[in-house]
């Protein structure tokens, strides 16, 4: 047997599906089904090619095409097996300890330091790499859409939907069997290069780049245990029973061993119903039972004769791969936690126009972050318990009212402070500083309001003038609404 292994990577966001509903809450695997790479070789293949070579790449499980399971630094991954547990309140990968179901005494389960029994929660989600790297997350976008009325060209009404993709950048690793060499060339011929896969890809989702790999990949290695043999199911399962109908329980003999019997009180299996999708007659195939990938079956009175195999149907579509013993399931390694890195940023060529736009938004958005700073400045000052505060919130909301409106039509801070306290920098020595032409500084608002005991008022308004000229006029005249609000809050109290 020949295996060659590939790499894909995503040059847009890739949305696939879990399940054929097109209402609710849509998810996307977080894998690539191997049937999506069949499919791209018999796009091109099948019409070209006579009927015998046709039956032996697509039809008679001589060429199997893998799941694309995601990759980091050129390792390929594997999913977390359902034997993995942790204690329900400490499940951080990173730190606490992971226990192995079937290694479990049921007479004498783990305890914590205060001697109760744990709570063990199965982990069902993540994948690890062969050198045993946690992935906890496959990062993913969603995008809400609408479909178009044709008549007026806008959003139909009532027809939102959306979409969950996996993200572009992201890479994957896949391999494709062959029992037939010669089988090779044209299927590699048409599988390297740029397609398209998934939903929505003739839009703007589902364009992939397929590079064959030189190297294969490190795989993950196994171990011996005496009389017992762990199969762990590195991809979906799917098996008939002695008469022909799907079943969940497989025989020993069908997983790919010699004989045995199978300890499901130790086995960790966990199953999913599907029917896939045909393209071609545009209509569904008959409903698979499948075992999840990850489910792990304990076969005790056996001995493994390989490290691997592939099993059951449907093996052309990346189903069946198992491994046997896999060292993660020996119990005495331990892993290391890492997030996967968001896919990498494109670069952008921007033109003039997309040049003039980021400078427009740019500038908008550091209005938007002055505007803050100048609110949560008046904020913090109207709302504190300093004395000057308290004394300038007894002034009238007429007056305060009258500051706003000189200083809304300003925007130097140098002209404000001349028309609100009369005082403008002197050019020459000789120059007298005229006090007594703001609006503060003369008249009926001088004599009731800022002029009394030595003008503290005014002089407290001055003092968070020059504090804040910083902000600019924005400031004083939110400064100054903000103020009339208190006024009249107060006035209200006192009248009742």
């Amino acid at each position: 047997m020949k295996e060659i292994y590939y790499k894909v990577t995503l040059l847009s966001d890739v949305v696939l599906n879990s399940t054929l509903a097109t209402e609710g809450n849509m998810t996307t695997l977080d894998y690539i089904p191997g049937s999506n790479f069949l499919g791209i070789v018999a796009g091109k293949l099948y019409d070209n090619i006579d009927a015998e070579e046709a039956f032996n790449i697509f039809h008679s499980g001589k060429v199997r095409f893998g799941d694309a399971t995601i990759s980091l630094n050129g390792k390929s991954s594997y999913s977390i097996p359902n034997q993995f547990y942790t204690d329900k309140l400490k499940k951080d990968l990173t730190i606490d300890p992971i226990y192995i179901d079937y290694l479990i005494d049921r007479e004498n389960p783990p305890k914590n330091e205060q001697g109760k029994q744990l709570q063990l929660k199965q982990v069902r989600s993540g994948y690890f790499l062969s050198d045993f790297t946690l992935i906890k997350e496959i990062y993913k976008s969603f995008a809400l859409k609408s479909a178009q009325d044709r008549k007026t060209r806008t959003s139909l009404d009532g027809a939102m939907f959306g979409f969950e993709s996996l993200n572009k950048g992201l890479e994957f690793i896949f391999s494709v069997q062959f029992d037939d060499e010669n089988l090779f060339n044209s299927v590699n011929e048409v599988l390297e290069g740029t397609h398209r896969l998934g939903k929505s890809k003739n839009a703007e989702f589902g364009q992939i780049k397929i590079d064959k790999i030189n190297q294969a990949p490190e795989t993950i290695k196994s171990f011996d245990l005496e009389n017992r043999v762990l199969v762990y199911a590195q991809s979906n399962l799917c098996f008939f029973d002695n008469f022909g109908m799907p079943t969940f329980q497989p025989t020993a003999e069908q997983l790919g061993l010699s004989s045995g019997n199978i300890d499901y009180t130790r086995s960790q299996i966990r199953t999913h119903i599907f029917s896939p999708w045909n393209f071609k007659r545009n209509t569904t195939n008959t409903q698979r039972n499948c075992i999840t990938k990850g489910s792990v079956f304990v076969v005790d009175g056996v001995k493994k004769s390989t490290d691997s195999s592939v099993v059951g149907l449907h093996t052309a579509e990346g189903f069946g791969r198992v491994l046997y013993n896999p060292v993660f399931l020996q119990g005495d390694k331990d892993f290391n936690f890492i997030e996967l890195n968001k896919s990498p940023k494109s670069e952008v060529k921007t033109t003039n126009e997309s040049s003039l736009l980021i400078k427009f938004l740019s500038l908008k958005n550091s209005e938007k972050e002055s505007e803050k700073a100048i609110s949560d400045a008046v904020q913090m000052l109207v709302y504190s318990k300093e004395p000057a505060i308290t004394a300038l919130k007894k002034i009238t909301s007429s007056q305060w009212g009258g500051i706003r409106a000189i200083a809304t039509k300003e925007s130097d801070m140098k002209v404000l402070s001349l028309k609100l306290f009369g005082k403008r920098e002197l050019t020459d020595a000789s120059e007298k500083r005229d006090e007594k032409f703001g609006y503060l500084t003369h008249g009926v608002a001088d004599e009731k309001h800022w002029g009394k005991n030595r003008a503290a008022n005014r002089k407290a308004f001055e003092n968070i003038f020059t504090q804040n000229k910083a902000h600019g006029t924005q400031f004083i005249a939110k400064f100054a609404a903000e103020m009339a609000k208190e006024s009249r809050k107060l006035d209200s109290k006192q009248n009742h």
